[in-house]
């Protein structure tokens, strides 16, 4: 006589229903490995959501820099900085483009409204570093090609700078005085805020970008600081799928241009997002191996209390087995009974995971969310420990021999 599944899933609710001491204690190692994976899986999320939302607020991932290599020996010689001829030769063997802007960035510099002064970093850009940051103005205009081909003494502010020099009032068409020249402001950008919420431990991660001032790049380089190269390069591509490419030419550029010594050092965001996954996943496989543990520990206890459950009901077995019951028919029986415990512990799991993202994001400093994969995997990994670790059990009592079994107490 066959046993249906209804009837193994009938007989395994009986026997949960009868043992509840003994179901707790089997369902709490799942418990506690289905949270640990559900909060490692929410963590891995959050961070790669927050650093891609990072880069997106920086320029996107189709943004090359180029910058000073801290890494190399200036002793042998060179100097970290292009000429403006360069830069020109530079931006003609890089037509296709989205947005190109040498800069001098200067720190320490003196912003002066009257007696109100502000100390901040001043650069000198080109137009396009809007472009390349994604930064939009939140009044006014930005540096144009008038302004550089001119050297006008026009300085655009970040939000914090103009709050500081002006408060309440209008900045634009005022004056205010750098390094002894008189800059009218003719724009104040947008606050760049990250994250938008603003209320982790650190403050705003951006604050240093609305703590600076931007002149055109001719007007630092004449008037400002005369003594100043540029020291640094951005660049934005119009497809992130050709960041890479462009990197490695970038590279072979500048290094031709340096007579083949590494001066500068050149990074794309698209992959230092992949080297922060590569971390990331580092991080997770740490913590997904503690989850692991305790569902093996969870698997073990299931495997033992599954082995004392059969041979408390050997005689049982041996009865279903004299009516007719298959030897497939008793495995099934118990598989469906341990699959129907794993699956509650996955699912109070869950549910227990999910309750303390909150807590764990707040311990972090971190906003957790749940997503559909996360809530499938976990459940996915329950039922895998209840077929992996009631397979052995479940097959020892297929093959017991009825006539035996019935003479067991």
């Amino acid at each position: 006589m066959a046993i249906s599944w209804a009837e193994s899933l009938h007989i395994g609710l009986a026997d949960i229903a009868t043992r509840k001491v003994r179901t707790i204690v089997t369902v709490a190692g799942i418990v506690l490995g289905v949270m640990s994976v559900m909060v490692v899986l929410a963590i891995v999320n959050s961070m790669n959501a927050n650093t891609l939302d990072w880069m997106q607020q920086r320029g996107g991932l189709n943004k090359i820099e180029i910058s000073r290599n801290w890494r190399y020996d200036f002793s042998k010689g060179g100097e970290a900085s292009f000429t403006m001829r360069e830069v020109d030769y530079l931006r003609s063997q890089l037509p296709d483009l989205e947005a190109f802007n040498p800069q001098v960035q200067v720190w320490g510099k003196t912003l002066q409204n009257g007696e109100l002064t502000f100390e901040g970093t001043v650069k000198g850009v080109y137009p396009d570093m809007l472009k390349v940051e994604d930064w939009s103005m939140q009044k006014g205009r930005f540096v144009n090609l008038d302004d550089i081909k001119q050297h006008q003494n026009v300085v655009v502010l970040g939000s914090t700078v103009a709050t500081e020099l002006f408060g309440s009032r209008e900045p634009l068409g005022r004056y205010i005085t750098l390094r002894s020249q008189k800059m009218m402001v003719i724009g104040v950008l947008t606050p760049k805020n990250w994250k938008k919420e603003g209320t982790d431990s650190f403050g705003n991660m951006l604050e240093y970008m609305n703590r600076q001032a931007f002149v055109p790049l001719s007007t630092m380089l004449s008037k400002i600081e005369p003594s100043q190269k540029v020291n640094s390069i951005e660049i934005k591509t119009h497809d992130g799928e050709q960041a890479t490419q462009l990197k490695q030419q970038v590279e072979a550029i500048v290094l031709n241009i340096k007579g083949g010594k590494r001066l500068f050092r050149v990074s794309s965001a698209k992959e230092e997002m992949e080297m922060m996954k590569a971390s990331m996943l580092v991080f997770s496989s740490i913590f997904m191996l503690i989850a692991v543990i305790s569902l093996l520990v969870g698997g073990i206890v299931i495997m033992n209390i599954m082995l004392a459950s059969i041979k408390e009901r050997t005689r049982e077995i041996g009865v279903r087995m004299a009516i007719g019951a298959r030897g497939f028919d008793i495995m099934l029986q118990f598989l469906v009974q341990t699959i129907l415990i794993t699956t509650m512990g996955g699912v109070f799991g869950i549910l227990c995971g999910w309750a303390i993202l909150g807590v764990v994001g707040d311990f972090l400093d971190i906003e957790l969310h749940a997503a559909a994969n996360m809530v499938w995997v976990a459940l996915m990994v329950s039922v895998g420990v209840g077929l992996l670790f009631g397979i052995a059990p479940a097959y020892r009592a297929s093959r017991l021999d009825p006539v035996i079994a019935l003479r067991e107490d």
